[in-house]
């Protein structure tokens, strides 16, 4: 628990389904399972959370469960014709409701083009080819090939600068995120948002169910990265799409937008995953690339809340040493003479974070081996992970759902105790749990808070020096 204060997201999938994998991909390090609802029923969604809960009571430490939606993503038609655009072809794309008539590229949507506007290009699979658009005319988009590349059915279609046409959230989200709430989710990820206004959709649909689970917004479209502060303003974490951002505005600007986006969501408190591609050559290889491991290394460094794996641990043949490495890569980077994310230049704007600023300071002063937060709601522990401090925060929770939802904070460790009666019982408690869970010597010197009515949301009003029995 002293060790490594990024935290882990992986995948979970076909390579993980057995009990053992996922105990050994847990012990080697994940933090949090992520359900990625564009692959597999909802059975195969049930029966992978249901396992999520079931390995973490077996590894007796809080496990977190990511839904990641969907959102709106387009192809072309099943119908399409193979073949290999080349520079300054000409394509025409309609809409589903187009004709068949040769020469024209069907989407599946009605009226794709209501979508394109003057600035829009028009992205094929995984950033090639690349079509800029010409003019629109009665339904047809006329476009010309910048980038060359193939042309093939049921391949992904991109839209930058698209018209806000397309549902932030789709039918099949709606479906997605009633089960994330039936199956007690903590993290639910939305796709492709483009604005705030996007994840106020998503916070009024979960409100309704209801499902308390955290938000991410991730960042994967240029109008999304042009909105960044508006966005994280109601979000409450942000991921680091890099993938489909890499598609829509080339490879070249995904590392500046990736510093720029950690550090944004890291001044404003917000927790941030850096994700894809992060280990691909792992997918069929027992070790990274040293490329790969620069990369993971930066973003530890730039102060990333978490780095996630994708197929590597979801399909790959090195599941456990995909997510070994990256442990392993994430705790060196840390040794690092600073990590940049801390947030400075705060002003709390309240009463119990001006206390937990405090106390931060009085650990970092007094070299204290760690920072006990007992919490109810985990805000706590929150306002403690953004100033990045070199020491644990161990987050004494009162509700399984607290903990799992504190495991993606950087240097947070969320465990377990139950509520007490007074204020004496609970510091006493969170003394004994944060001894055993962290294994904390006898004597070892601790900053403490608390709240004059325990168990209560916001009531963090003291800090105590105090020494683990």
């Amino acid at each position: 628990m002293r060790g490594r204060r990024t935290k882990i997201v992986a995948t979970l999938g076909p390579a993980t389904d057995a009990p053992e994998v996922l105990d050994r991909v847990i012990a080697a390090g994940m933090d949090c399972a992520r359900l990625n609802c564009s692959h597999g029923t909802h059975d195969d969604l049930r029966r992978r959370a249901a396992g999520v809960r079931a390995a973490a009571e077996r590894a007796g430490r809080p496990i977190g469960l990511l839904f990641d939606l969907q959102g709106p993503k387009l192809r072309l038609s099943a119908q399409t014709e193979a073949r290999v655009l080349e520079l300054d072809d000409t394509v025409i794309f309609c809409g589903s409701e187009g004709s068949d008539a040769p020469g024209r590229e069907r989407v599946d949507l009605h009226r794709f083009s209501d979508l394109v506007t003057e600035r829009s290009q028009i992205v094929l699979g995984d950033g090639v080819p690349r079509l800029s658009v010409e003019h629109v005319d009665a339904g047809d988009v006329v476009t010309r090939v910048v980038s060359p590349g193939p042309l093939g059915p049921r391949k992904g279609v991109n839209v930058t600068y698209a018209r806000p046409e397309l549902p932030a959230i789709t039918d099949k989200d709606v479906d997605d995120l009633a089960l994330a709430a039936e199956l007690g989710a903590d993290f639910v990820a939305l796709s492709f948002v483009r604005s705030a206004a996007d994840m106020q959709e998503l916070r009024e649909r979960m409100q309704a169910l209801p499902c308390p689970a955290r938000m991410i917004a991730k960042i994967e479209k240029i109008e999304a990265y042009e909105h960044l502060d508006e966005i994280i303003d109601v979000t409450d974490g942000i991921m680091v799409a890099r993938g489909d951002y890499g598609v829509e505005a080339g490879v070249a600007r995904v590392p500046l937008m990736q510093k720029d986006t950690i550090a944004r969501a890291t001044q404003a408190g917000k927790l941030v995953i850096t994700a894809t591609q992060m280990l691909e050559s792992m997918i069929h290889a027992p070790e990274p690339t040293r490329a790969e491991v620069a990369d993971v290394a930066n973003a530890v460094i730039d102060g990333t809340s978490a780095v996630m794996l994708s197929a590597e641990t979801g399909v790959g043949s090195y599941p456990v040493e995909a997510v070994r490495a990256m442990a392993e890569i994430a705790s060196e980077a840390e040794r690092a003479p600073a990590i940049h994310g801390r947030a400075r230049d705060v002003k709390p704007d309240s009463a119990g974070a001006a206390v937990m600023h405090a106390a931060i300071e009085l650990a970092h002063e007094l070299e204290a081996e760690a920072l006990v937060v007992p919490t109810a709601t985990g805000g706590a522990p929150r306002a403690c992970a953004k100033y990045r401090i070199p020491r644990p925060i161990i987050a004494v929770a009162h509700e399984r759902r607290v903990a799992d939802q504190l495991t993606l904070e950087w240097g947070v460790y969320p465990t377990l105790a139950g509520v007490a009666t007074n204020v004496d019982e609970m510091i006493d408690a969170a003394l004994s749990v944060a001894r055993d869970a962290a294994g904390l010597p006898t004597g070892a010197t601790v900053v403490i808070t608390a709240g004059r009515r325990t168990g209560t949301p916001g009531a963090t009003n003291l800090i105590m020096v105090r020494e683990i029995p």
